[in-house]
């Protein structure tokens, strides 16, 4: 009996120590399955940021007053002369139709200089015509006349104009022109055909 125990207690032990070593074994030998992933992308749209440039709208029509210093006749110079004006412009699309009354000069028995245009009518075109200020050319063709002492003109006369506009978007614009005019087709003339009358203008319109 003596002897029988202790050999039980012995073969438990092995058999217990077997057990602890297979699951150590076990442990050691378990290696990590790979995990696998799908990464599923959507339609993505970049985001983006647009940067729109105010538009400048600039005054669809105005009535403007201009102020002129003028030269009756380039090829034979004489005095600068004053001037005043009253028109109506309306913008349409890149350019704008004008109509205006002009006058130039002064009354005098003996040395008056006067040239006038009524009505006179023209296009312009700008250049930059979303801008603030903008510099526009153009043309047009009046009803006009020149007097003075030794010549005397009453007819057609065409034009041409370079200009530029500021503060277009504002209540009260301003402008300056140079303006070439020259008598083409009279209806009543005397003395010498009147050569090109040049003007210096600068104006506002409402």
């Amino acid at each position: 009996m003596k002897k029988l125990i202790p050999t039980i207690l012995m073969g438990f032990t092995s058999l217990l120590s077997a057990d602890l070593v297979d699951v150590h074994s076990s442990i050691l030998d378990i290696t990590p399955a790979p995990v696998t992933q799908t990464l599923v992308v959507s339609d993505l749209k970049p985001l983006t940021t647009t940067f729109e440039k105010e538009v400048v709208i600039a005054k669809p029509a105005f009535i403007y007053f201009r102020f002129a210093a003028g030269e009756r006749d380039v090829i034979r110079p004489d005095t600068v002369i004053p001037g005043i004006g009253i028109g109506y412009r309306r913008l349409a699309g890149n350019g704008a139709a004008d109509v205006s009354v002009n006058a130039i000069g002064y009354a005098s028995r003996k040395e008056g200089q006067v040239f006038w245009t009524a009505p006179k009518a023209s296009y312009y075109y700008y250049l930059q015509p979303r801008e603030t200020q903008s510099i526009y050319l153009g043309g047009g063709l009046a009803w006009g006349g020149l007097a003075s002492k030794h010549q005397y003109f009453v007819g057609i006369i065409p034009s041409l104009t370079a200009g530029i506009e500021f503060a277009r978007k504002s209540t009260v614009l301003a402008f300056g022109e140079i303006n070439i005019s020259q008598a083409a087709i009279a209806l009543h003339k005397s003395g010498a055909f009147p050569g090109p009358v040049a003007e210096c203008t600068m104006g506002m319109g409402f």
